[in-house]
C-alpha cells in the first residue's frame, strides 16, 4: 500500500484525544480516568479481594491502592474485611458508584458518536469490524 498511514500514529492519536475528553469529563467527579478501570471491574464483580482486583487489571498493588483509596474517599466504593482473611479487603461499588458507572456509559456513547459522526451506518459497522480484526491480529501476534 502507497503512502500507508501508521495504524500506530493514528490510534495514538485517537486515545490521546479520548483520554483528553474523559478526564475532562470526569474532573467534575474529582476522578482520573484510571479509576474508571476499577469501578468497571467492580460493576460487573463486585466484592471482589482487592489484591484480585488489580492482579485482573494488571495493576501494581501500590497502583491499585491508591486508585481504589481515592474512590473510597469519594464514596465511589466502600472496602470490607474479609471475612476468611482478616488482613484483606473485598471492594464494593456503593449506589454512587453505580450512578456514576451509568453516568459514564453515557460519556462514552456521546463520545463514541462524536467520532463517528458523518460515518453511515455501514461504514460505522465495518469501522467497528476493522477495529476488532485489528485488535485479534495484535493479539495474535503478541502470543509469537
Amino acid at each position: 500500500m502507497k503512502n500507508q498511514e501508521s495504524i500506530g500514529r493514528l490510534t495514538s492519536i485517537i486515545y490521546r484525544y479520548s483520554q483528553v475528553h474523559m478526564n475532562n469529563e470526569l474532573k467534575k467527579y474529582n476522578i482520573g480516568i484510571g479509576q474508571i478501570y476499577f469501578l468497571k471491574k467492580l460493576s460487573n464483580k463486585d466484592g471482589i479481594n482487592q489484591e484480585h482486583l488489580a492482579e485482573s487489571l494488571s495493576f501494581s498493588k501500590a497502583t491499585s491502592t491508591r486508585a481504589i483509596k481515592k474512590l473510597e474517599s469519594e464514596g465511589y466504593v466502600v472496602r470490607k474485611k474479609d471475612k476468611t482473611d482478616k488482613r484483606a479487603y473485598n471492594v464494593f461499588i456503593t449506589q454512587k458508584g453505580k450512578k456514576l458507572m451509568n453516568i459514564l456509559r453515557n460519556i462514552s456513547s456521546d463520545w463514541t458518536d462524536t467520532l463517528l459522526t458523518e460515518f453511515t451506518e455501514n461504514e460505522k459497522e465495518l469501522f467497528i469490524n476493522f477495529l476488532k480484526r485489528t485488535i485479534e491480529n495484535a493479539s495474535t501476534n503478541k502470543e509469537k
